[in-house]
């Protein structure tokens, strides 16, 4: 009896404990507020991501540690690093969770573009689309593999990097860009194309006068032309809704994929003094940043928890005269 009323005193204090630990957490309210004026101290931890040309700067710098006991998992769950306890976030959306994750797919899919691919004489863009509706995803997938197979025998030269396309009709469609090895004109006649694809029509477009085509390539990925019809025929006329493609991407399937001899972009962790050593601020063509507050709701207090900034240098262009 003495155990059974240890153990029955031990977890009514920890029942106790728990529930005065939730009561804290109600009294605070996390906000994620966009600002304009987040200048990093010279020691902030930054991450610089150099693909070619392009160099893409992510400053996360913690200015309380009001929020460092809880520690976030997989989907909606975090951990409480005092407790031990696993709990999940309050008022989650799965939808909006997903989008996220695609969101950060498209930055790494950017990335890997712009570390391989510069307008070059040796690049070119394919498109690969079937004459009939093609909804099953996996099929897309294997079709584009037996292709590649095809065009990899009578091109030994070349890399690519294969991104699938949903329409809202629900079909897919392929975009695939390649490269040659030797810097040298790379031209495959459309007819070869068709031929060693041989699902419907193609288009072989060359890629110029693009200083960020991995930036061009994951906005084509997230948004929808209004216009654009699944056909040989071409368009000018643009209606562009931002977002509007990511509700027919399928949740746990990758839509893209590349050769063996793409290069993954170079990641360096430093500070933001020296991460500014790396770059030439008069190229700085975009910026954002966005502070993380915790207000307690009985005395209104307000505390900046975390302060994130990024910042994108092109060496192709100029400074803009505003940011």
């Amino acid at each position: 009896m003495l155990i059974y009323d240890f153990i029955c005193t031990g977890l009514y204090s920890l029942s106790n404990f728990i529930h005065k630990e939730e009561s804290q957490m109600k009294k605070q309210k996390v906000k994620i507020r966009i600002t304009s004026d987040y200048v990093p101290s010279p020691d902030a931890p930054t991450e610089v991501c150099i693909s070619n040309h392009i160099k893409e700067l992510r400053v996360v710098e913690k200015c309380s540690h009001s929020l460092n006991r809880f520690r976030r998992l997989k989907g909606n769950q975090y951990l409480d690093t005092e407790t031990g306890e696993v709990r999940e976030y309050q008022n989650h959306s799965t939808q909006k969770h997903f989008k996220r994750k695609l969101n950060k797919m498209f930055e790494t899919l950017r990335q890997l573009i712009n570390a391989n691919f510069t307008s070059g004489i040796n690049e070119l863009h394919v498109i690969l689309t079937y004459a009939e509706k093609m909804e099953d995803i996996d099929k897309v997938s294997k079709d584009f593999k037996r292709f590649w197979e095809k065009l990899h025998y009578h091109y030994p030269d070349l890399e690519f990097i294969r991104i699938l396309e949903p329409q809202h009709t629900g079909t897919w469609h392929i975009h695939v860009l390649l490269k040659t090895n030797c810097y040298q004109k790379l031209e495959i006649p459309k007819q070869v194309v068709e031929t060693l694809w041989g699902h419907g029509f193609v288009r072989v477009v060359k890629i110029r006068d693009n200083d960020n085509i991995g930036a061009y390539f994951s906005a084509h990925q997230k948004d929808v032309n209004a216009f654009d019809a699944e056909s040989e025929e071409q368009t000018d006329r643009k209606c562009i809704i931002k977002g509007a493609r990511l509700q027919f991407y399928p949740p746990n399937k990758r839509i893209y994929s590349y050769s063996k001899g793409i290069e993954k972009p170079k990641k360096i962790r430093t500070t933001f003094s020296e991460a500014l050593q790396l770059v030439d601020v008069e190229h700085l063509v975009f910026s954002s940043s966005m502070e993380i507050t915790v207000t307690d709701t009985e005395t209104g207090s307000e505390t900046i928890v975390n302060q994130i900034g990024r910042f994108q240098f092109n060496s192709k262009r100029t400074r803009k005269d505003e940011v």
